[in-house]
């Protein structure tokens, strides 16, 4: 796995104001909750524990509920619609073990509300 990418922006320290410091107001996308590791031959890295979206509500207040679930970094994406939002949600929970249970969240990410679409990798 260590060559997947979460296409996404950063390594940011999970708090309030940088968090408010990263992301735009009022837009929706990704997001990807971690911690830095370092392997054995000293090189760091983000480990996923966590990916997620927002579409209805604002990234940057969904990605402040990991604050207070004990994430200490994160990285984002902006999103121009819920499905492409989505899409890559199911893109990163498979890439980084979701099925294999290697993320914290267990279950394959939701369709938004009121939508049909299918998991790109899938098909769910």
């Amino acid at each position: 796995m260590a060559n997947l990418s979460l296409e996404m922006n950063g390594q940011y320290f999970l708090t309030n104001e940088e968090v408010d410091k990263q992301i735009p107001e009022n837009v929706i996308g990704n997001y990807a909750y971690g911690n830095t590791v370092q392997d054995g031959a000293g090189n760091k890295a983000f480990q996923v524990r966590y990916v997620g979206r927002a579409d209805k509500e604002s990234l940057r207040d969904r990605i402040k509920h990991g604050i207070k679930d004990g994430y200490s970094e994160f990285k984002f994406s902006i999103a121009q619609s819920a499905k492409e939002a989505y899409e890559k949600e199911c893109r990163n929970w498979h890439d980084f073990g979701g099925p294999d249970d290697c993320l914290d969240n267990k279950i394959h990410p939701d369709k938004p509300d009121g939508m049909d679409y299918k998991c790109p990798v899938c098909g769910k």
